[in-house]
Order: structure tokens, then sequence, then C-alpha cells
């Protein structure tokens, strides 16, 4: 009789980690809201627990045919803050469904981030590894832009960078060409650009910006400058580094942030968790952060070359590509090294729709790394 392998369908190393970040998540989350936040974020867990065991439990090679489907959901998921009645508009952006248009019930950018993933997956996975012509890649990324095109009509600027990112990743891994994808950031920059210098000579002649919202082009100029309008646009950069380095080696304790505590430090519980992290758990904590996010990191890469198929792989590159930025946009943001764009760090920052698509997407990687076990040992890659 055949020895059940407890390791070919479970991924201890892996379950131990997400158990660590979410550990440390939720114990930072209750430091920074006083224990006000633990029951949504207790709740955001539970039901992605659901979901992580349901993706996991699913045989994710069913999903490589569903991309007319996928298509519809991901553009109705877009859409739909947009609908009247539906949307709620926060931040500057209507990027949220609500009851009435007032109890907010989630961000449906958030579960597009898988939808899109598995998405690109289904269409990528048709190359087998290798794009081979120019008019290939420019029509992949010509389907792989049109997400970051939807998010950007709520307009959630942020949110459509991870998109990009995702995309990028995932072509990468598709066998697309590096000069092609430098090509491609090198434009894409140049074109951020042009979009702050046209918005300049706007606001100079007509009194006004037209491509960029205001709070957009301040987050990017003081980006520039970090001197810049310390007690306006450069607020919350400048609180920020002042938690941080006021840290120091072992920080000031749970609870005991003064910059946190005293609301010196805005959006502490969600976009500047971090922050909090680096005031009450100091150097050290950071680091014991750090060290976790590489682990995850490294660990989805042994999953991603694990997985006998090239399908398995890409899904495991997007959802990797997703959480790499976000970590170092999230983290690099806090210290000036980054922009401020309003985006989460996995696994710790307050918010049930972002809890709940990254234990998704556990699921998901636990779907490529547990069902490899009844796959053949060739490639097919």
């Amino acid at each position: 009789m055949k020895k059940f392998q407890l390791t070919k369908y479970v991924n201890p190393s892996f379950l131990a980690i997400i158990g660590l970040l979410l550990l440390y998540g939720t114990i930072m989350v209750n430091s920074a809201t006083s224990g006000s936040g633990l029951k949504r974020q207790l709740f955001g867990i539970a039901v992605g627990a659901v979901l992580l065991g349901f993706f996991w439990w699913f045989d994710y090679r069913k999903m490589k045919d569903w991309i007319v489907p996928l298509f519809i959901l991901d553009a109705l998921l877009m859409l739909s803050p947009r609908i009247p009645g539906l949307g709620y508009n926060a931040k500057g952006a209507t990027s949220w469904l609500a009851l009435g248009g007032k109890i907010r019930l989630f961000q449906p950018s958030e579960p597009a981030k898988l939808v899109t993933i598995i998405l690109l997956a289904s269409i990528m996975v048709a190359y087998k590894g290798k794009i081979g012509s120019l008019k290939d890649y420019l029509k992949i990324l010509g389907l792989s832009f049109i997400p970051v095109i939807l998010i950007l009509t709520q307009p959630d600027l942020g949110t459509g960078l991870v998109f990009i990112a995702i995309a990028l990743g995932m072509l990468i891994m598709a066998g697309a060409k590096a000069r092609w994808i430098i090509a491609t950031v090198v434009i894409g920059l140049s074109l951020g650009i042009g979009m702050v210098w046209i918005d300049g000579i706007a606001d100079t002649k007509v009194g006004h910006d037209v491509l960029l919202k205001d709070y957009q082009k301040n987050r990017l100029l003081v980006f520039v400058d970090q001197n810049l309008d310390p007690t306006g646009a450069g607020y919350n950069l400048k609180q920020s580094k002042i938690a941080i380095g006021s840290g120091q080696t072992t920080g000031k304790g749970l609870g005991a942030g003064t910059q946190g505590n005293l609301n010196f430090l805005p959006e502490r519980h969600t976009d500047f968790i971090f922050s909090v992290v680096g005031e009450e758990l100091g150097f050290a904590g950071a680091m014991a952060l750090l060290a976790l996010y590489l682990a995850l990191l490294m660990v989805s890469l042994n999953i991603a070359v694990s997985s006998v198929d090239l399908f398995g792989t890409l899904l495991v590159t997007g959802v990797m590509s997703m959480w790499v930025f976000q970590i170092l946009e999230n983290i690099g943001m806090t210290i000036g090294l980054m922009p401020i764009t309003g985006i989460p760090l996995p696994f710790m920052s307050y918010g049930s729709s972002f809890m709940v698509t990254n234990m998704a997407c556990v699921g998901v990687l636990l779907s490529v790394w547990s069902h490899r076990a009844f796959q053949s040992t060739a490639k097919g890659m």
C-alpha cells in the first residue's frame, strides 16, 4: 500500500509564514486602532480563510479556459463603482461599492486583482512560454492594459500601478523579450512625466489640472522635493519618517507610539501600518517583518518552479508580482523612497477586501502546489 505523504498536498513552510504574517498584522492593527479595528480585521481573515480553502481544494487548471467569463467579470468589477447609487467616493476615488451610496461594502478592485491574474495567465499560456513576435507582444500588452484603463476610470492611480506590475511580471514569465519590457517601462514613465508637465501648463493657463487630480500631482511633487509643503501635501511623509526614526532599535513598545496614538500619523492602520511597526517595534520589528516577506516570496518562488505546467507558474508569478510591488511601494512610500500612492501592505494593513483577496491568492498558490501531485513529472513549459 502506497504511503500517504502530507507534504505532497500541504506546504508547511508556506502556511507557517502566512500564519505568522496574519498574527503580526492583527497585533499591529489592534495596536494602531486601540482595539477598535480588531473585529473587522478578524472578520476579513475568517472570510478569507473560507476562500483560501475553496481555491486550495479547487483544481486551478479548470480556470484556463474561462477567458470570456473572466473578461466580463473583470469589467463588471472595475466599472461597478461607477453605477449610480452603488459607488462610494473615498480619498478622491469612487472605488467602493456601498448600499444607498453610504454604507461601504467592499472594493471591487481587490477581487479584480485575482480575476485579472487568472485572466492574463489564461491568455499567455497559449504562447507556451515564448512570445516570438512584437505583434503578439503588443496584442497581449493591449489586453493586459484593459483592466488598467478600467481602474483609472474610478480614478485609482495607485491600484492601477498594481495591475501594471502584475501584467509586466507575467509577461516576463510568459517569454516576452527583455527589450520590449524595458521599452514599455520607459514609454510608461515618459507618459507619466508628460502628464505632470501638461498639467503644470494647464494649471498656469486655465487655472486647473486636466489629467491628474490635485492630490495625485501633489504626491508626485512631494516625492521629488520632500520638504515641499510639510503641513499640507508633505505632512503624511514627514510624520511617517518621524515615527519610524523615533522607534530606534527596539521601539517604544506596543501601543506606546506617540505619533500614532496622538493622531499625528494619518492612516496609521492602513497605508502607514509599517510606520507603526517602526515606531512601536523599532528596527528589530521592521527587519523581522521584512524577513517574513522575503521568506514568503522565496517559498512562493519554489511553488512556481515546482509547478509542472506553465499555467500554474503564471498564476504564481502574477500573485508574486502583486505582492512584490505592494511591499516595495508601501514600505518605500513610508520612508520617502517611493511616491505616496495609498497602496496597503499585504497581510498587515487594515481592510477586509484587501485581506480576503490576499487569502484567496494564498489558496491559489496552495492549489498549484497540491495539484502537482496529480500531474506527470514532465514539465509543460
